[in-house]
């Protein structure tokens, strides 16, 4: 134990020394440590924006535009022998802030300077600390970790890049594995990403205003988790997984009297789980959803995988159990809900197909405790869509009361041509307002029928995959619909639309790539326009989408134009863009973008974010060494 404690420290200040001697960062190879190879792994990725004008509505007053941002991440990953030591430093810096502004209109004052409160904070902060110990079959980390069990029912705690998420367990990890037989140990608290670079909202304790006489309140709890995963049977024909987690919530400082908090550096260094503060804390947390502002969470689930069906396939399948707690309602009739999923795969010589299946039932994702619209999406749980990693179009609390399926059918016609077809079908009972279910999957509506809230989605798509020119041109292409109803027929959504990327090489190291994505949407209550021939006011369909042309110079430059646009009411409609992507050497580049993006949904795996318009000079820099 000794000599462990000594290499760590050894390992933290070797890390130190080569971060702060110049020209050290780019040294992979040094010293050997206790006759051991040293190898230090840096990774840096650095964006500075600025912002104009973004044209998110027509006639509307920008009062949160013209200010300029950069955001750091610096990760650094030390490695000797079965030993890793691992940080990550974000930073964050900030200009001409609407409230440093004096072109501000004195009736936005106080509206800017109530949201500037826990935005555009200048910042350094450790994000991440990690020291692993690697053995055959031992894996031991403290400090921050990613963790999933199964496919997500019980517990998912990881990073999407696409939407900026990266959620963490801080404290410990042991994962065991001799086979047939592996197990999976985790205890810690929640740390998610403390800064959203798309808005610069931040989740540190916001500064005091003069409106708020109790002072600054916290927007992040103090999420803790502790969860157990075994398998049995790794390497045969039977695999059983077996996990249970359960979550609790405590406040991240403890409430005076008067409300206000005790931010002492040394007051709550892990946040209060004195009851009270705990009570206080949760009743400020919104009341959407039935798992943000729970005290406690408990999930159990079963996974049952057959890895091959005669060589030809395979059968995963999963249930889970929550249970969920609220101290302002302890005798809750709807606090459980359960789940199941299937994932089934089969190939025939050319033919594969691959069936998702589930069954959920008053199932919730488990959201971490945030009192931020801009990073609502942490979560520690992600139920599976068994959707698009795309689809965006689940509304309301879709995921929640849902029973159905997907079939997708690939079939290869030769070496480098792909063509596929999927459809599929859903019965939710939560996708609209007021909508719900129990645990037996009976209909909860509030002052509506039960055909009121039910709908029933059917979702088409067809596509190709060409390769060719021996893989140097390529060919992805696919059109689908989506349609949305519910079960008194009355219409909620109906979705057309296409995608492509295609890739055409020139000669020598130059081609050409057309990538774009066009939809055409009608949804109810949604760009109501006043009909012309009646008068009355209709819900109108809308066409959004986006085309980007990129001139490719292999292995170095990508030259890109970008056009988007969109017929929502009340939104400008076109926007343009160009940029340039410049790969100086491996693993690292640097892309400039100029002009105007616009705003909007994006989901990944069924978690969402909303991204505002943008409208300015970006540029992100990767460097890894």
């Amino acid at each position: 134990m000794r000599r462990c404690a000594l290499r760590l420290w050894c390992l933290a200040g070797v890390a130190v020394a080569a971060v702060a001697w110049p020209g050290a960062a780019s040294a992979i190879d040094l010293p050997p440590l206790g006759g051991d190879a040293l190898t230090l792994d840096v990774t840096e990725t650095s964006i500075v924006a600025q912002h104009f004008d973004a044209r998110t509505a027509e006639g509307e007053r920008n009062i949160d535009q013209g200010y300029g941002g950069w955001v750091n991440r610096l990760n650094l990953a030390l490695k000797s022998g079965r030993w890793t030591l691992g940080t990550r430093l974000d930073s964050s810096l900030y200009w001409r802030r609407p409230e440093d502004r004096g072109d501000i209109d004195p009736r936005d004052l106080p509206t800017v300077r109530a949201d500037g409160a826990s935005r555009f904070r200048n910042a350094i902060y450790p994000a991440k600390l990690w020291a692993t110990y690697t053995a055959p079959g031992l894996e031991v980390t403290a400090g921050d970790a990613y963790v999933q069990f199964g496919r997500g029912l019980v517990l998912s705690m990881r990073k999407i890049d696409e939407l900026g998420v990266d959620t963490t367990l801080r404290g410990a990890k042991v994962a065991w594995q001799s086979d047939p037989f592996a197990a999976t140990v985790v205890a810690g608290i929640a740390n998610p990403t403390r800064v959203d670079e798309a808005t610069g909202r931040a989740l540190f304790l916001p500064k005091a205003t003069a409106n708020d006489t109790r002072g600054p309140q916290p927007l992040f709890g103090s999420d803790r988790v502790i969860g157990a995963q075994i398998q049995a049977g790794r390497g045969l024909p039977l695999v059983l997984m077996t996990h249970a987690v359960r979550i609790t919530r405590c406040a991240p400082y403890h409430y005076n009297a008067n409300g206000s908090i005790d931010d002492g550096t040394f007051a709550t260094p892990f946040g209060s789980c004195d009851a009270q503060d705990t009570r206080t804390w949760l009743s400020t947390l919104p009341s959407s959803g039935a798992t943000i502002n729970a005290s406690e969470i408990q999930m159990v689930g079963q996974g049952i995988e057959l890895p091959s069906l005669f060589g030809h396939g395979k059968i995963y399948l999963e249930g889970a159990v929550q249970h969920r707690v609220h101290d302002t309602q302890p005798d809750d009739p709807h606090a459980n809900g359960n789940a199941l999923y299937a994932a089934i795969n089969a190939d025939v010589g050319p033919l594969t197909n691959t069936l998702e299946l589930k069954s959920y039932r008053n199932f919730w994702a488990a959201a971490g405790s945030v009192r931020a619209t801009e990073l609502d999406n942490t979560r520690y749980t992600t139920p599976p869509t068994a959707e698009l990693v795309t689809q965006d179009a689940e509304f309301g609390n879709f995921n929640v009361c849902v029973n159905g399926g997907r079939l997708r059918s690939n079939v290869r016609l030769t070496e480098g041509l792909l063509v596929y077809g999927a459809t599929g079908y859903f019965r939710s009972q939560s996708e609209v307002a007021g909508g719900s279910c129990d645990r037996d999957g009976k209909t909860l509506s509030a002052g509506k029928t039960a055909n009121e809230v039910i709908t029933h989605v059917f979702d088409g798509l067809s596509g190709i995959e060409w390769n060719f020119e021996h893989a140097r041109s390529h060919l992805y292409a696919s059109s689908g619909v989506r349609n949305d109803v519910r079960a008194d027929d009355a219409f909620f959504y109906r979705e057309l639309h296409t995608e492509y990327a295609f890739t055409k090489s020139i000669a020598g190291p130059y081609s050409l790539e057309l990538t774009g994505r066009h939809r055409m949407r009608k949804q109810d209550s949604e760009n109501v326009r006043v009909s012309g021939a009646t008068g009355h006011y209709i819900e109108a369909p809308w066409h959004e989408g986006e085309h980007y042309t990129a001139l490719k110079v292999a292995p170095k430059w990508v030259f890109s134009q970008g056009f988007e646009y969109t017929t929502l009411v009340g939104f400008p409609t076109y926007y343009f863009n160009g940029s340039v992507l410049y790969r100086f050497a491996m693993g690292s580049n640097m892309k400039l973008l100029v002009g105007q993006q616009r705003g909007g949904l994006k989901c990944v795996s069924g978690v969402c974010k909303v991204f505002p318009a943008f409208e300015g000079v970006r540029a992100e820099v990767t460097l890894r060494f």
